[in-house]
């Protein structure tokens, strides 16, 4: 009886949630926390984000701490194939991990190219994709025409490094936005807007030499998505809107310096309400302000009125990866808000002959989620499926379940390396964040900097790789190296293995 009447009252109030769901503001951030967040105060951090107080943030170099923040921030949820936090429930577009083969271009490591977003349930039964992204730094733009390089030579740096970047994210959601979804994609594009370097801005800014169509915004404006910050204020000699750079840390801004807006919300099918500047106090043009400012980039935060789309079948585990030992929640949105089934399995594992766990005939209005436990289960990897109530497969996730006392290894696999090969590696015990990365060293190379290639390891926990000579930056002569497993975009290192180059 208890169940029947909990049922009757959700079926009320999701209809009342769907009615206003027509209708959903939602208020995103772009925010580049500079290495990690700890160059200047990891705290002011956290209080940046609380003081503007969106609802999704996409953050950029995050350095592995995206759980950590969320957690601080008091985000509920966080993607860190993605490194998005958010208020809403988030789920993955693809498999949970990357799937296609190769080194992904930067924009979009750690995700396929067509599950470039994750999934905001931002109502019961709706959603918003939401992507976040940042691209390559160097060569920067603004610095060339600093440094008196002519138009052509800018635009042909541009076309090399960035817009092959935008060009992916742009194929990757432009599909979404023409079907009427939601899109929204945040980022430090590491490229001025073309609708900022114009003559007018020459005027008033003496490094704008001339103007400049910038290609990786233009692409971005020509798939169909609006630049909020521009869109809530038109004039740029009015609102420049400078979010490069505070400083090292703020006030300090080297003499040399160039200053720009590169840090971007980029909307699709969203009405824009109003888009703000988060940064150093005392900047006329920082609406929301904090002392010490934290980062060598100021933060973008735009709202939206948005008509969400209708959700499809979404499972995921968390947390991930799974402790042996320890319990793990399986948390869904099933279409229609039709009773769902959860079933885990070995990863591929047919779900009607090799269930291993799970919960059939849930009512959503009872629970959206399951806790499990993992007695039973050995270290490895899993899948989550979710079938309907024929069996049918709706969608399923990948996850790993690792020995509590587990420790990231890496190995290269092939019994030898000649000069000019390629080198076959495996590796176990990542955290599986966006950006963890394999690096070809010298044996014993005491700087972190000095890595001879890299390749990313598509956000698994564990894997094989084959990285391709290609890749590298020299041709290895004969002698000593070692490769390393290490953690999300910057330098930690997880693991180290010896291997030797032959003629």
């Amino acid at each position: 009886m208890l169940r029947f009447i909990l049922s009757s009252l959700f079926a009320v109030l999701f209809s009342a949630a769907v009615s206003a769901a027509e209708s959903v503001q939602v208020k995103i951030m772009s925010f580049n926390i500079w290495y990690g967040g700890d160059q200047v105060d990891f705290n002011r951090v956290i209080e940046a984000i609380k003081k503007a107080d969106a609802d999704i943030v996409g953050l950029q170099e995050p350095d592995g701490k995206t759980l950590e923040i969320a957690a601080l921030a008091g985000y509920p949820y966080a993607d860190v194939r993605r490194h998005i936090i958010s208020k809403f429930p988030l789920f993955d577009s693809g498999v949970g991990e990357r799937t296609e083969e190769g080194n992904p271009l930067y924009s979009i490591a750690g995700v396929d190219s067509n599950t470039v977003h994750a999934w905001a349930l931002v109502a019961p039964g709706k959603v918003i994709a939401v992507a976040n992204t940042h691209l390559t730094s160097d060569s920067y733009g603004p610095e060339l025409v600093r440094d008196g390089k002519t138009l052509a030579e800018v635009l042909q740096s541009e076309t090399d490094t960035r817009v092959p970047e935008a060009q992916a994210l742009a194929d990757g959601l432009s599909g979404l936005a023409k079907a009427g979804t939601p899109v929204f994609l945040v980022g430090d594009f590491n490229s001025p807007s073309h609708l900022d370097w114009t003559e007018a801005m020459m005027k008033m800014r003496p490094a704008i030499k001339f103007p400049v169509e910038w290609p990786a915004s233009k692409l971005m404006a020509d798939s169909g998505f609006t630049d909020s910050y521009r869109a809530a204020h038109p004039d740029p000699v009015k609102n420049p809107g400078l979010t490069w750079t505070p400083g090292y840390p703020h006030p300090y801004v080297r003499d040399i310096e160039t200053h720009d807006r590169i840090d971007f919300v980029w909307a699709a099918n969203a009405r824009i309400v109003s888009s703000e500047i988060v940064g150093e106090a005392g900047n006329p043009e920082v609406s929301i302000a904090l002392t010490p400012w934290p980062s060598d980039h100021r933060a973008v935060v735009s709202t939206f009125q948005v008509a969400p789309a209708d959700a499809p079948a979404l499972i995921t585990v968390e947390p991930r990866p799974v402790v042996s030992g320890q319990t793990f929640i399986v948390r869904v949105e099933s279409p229609a808000h039709a009773n769902w089934n959860a079933i885990v399995t070995p990863r591929g594992g047919d779900p009607a002959k090799d269930a291993i766990t799970g919960i059939k005939d849930v009512e959503p209005g009872d629970r959206p989620s399951i806790k499990l436990s993992t007695i039973g289960f050995e270290p490895g990897r899993y899948d989550a499926v979710m079938v309907d109530g024929e069996g049918k497969e709706l969608t399923r996730t990948r996850f790993s379940i690792v020995s509590a006392d587990a420790k990231a290894t890496i190995s290269v696999t092939q019994a030898a390396v000649k000069t000019g090969g390629d080198i076959a590696v495996a590796w176990s015990g990542a955290p599986g964040f966006r950006y963890d990365w394999v690096g070809v060293y010298r044996k014993n190379e005491p700087s972190v900097y000095n890595y001879l290639g890299f390749v990313y390891t598509g956000a698994k926990h564990e894997g094989e790789l084959t990285f391709p000579a290609s890749d590298l930056y020299e041709e290895l002569a004969p002698g000593d190296y070692e490769v390393r497993l290490m953690h999300d975009d910057h330098y930690a290192t997880l693991a180290v293995a010896p291997f030797t180059v032959s003629p």
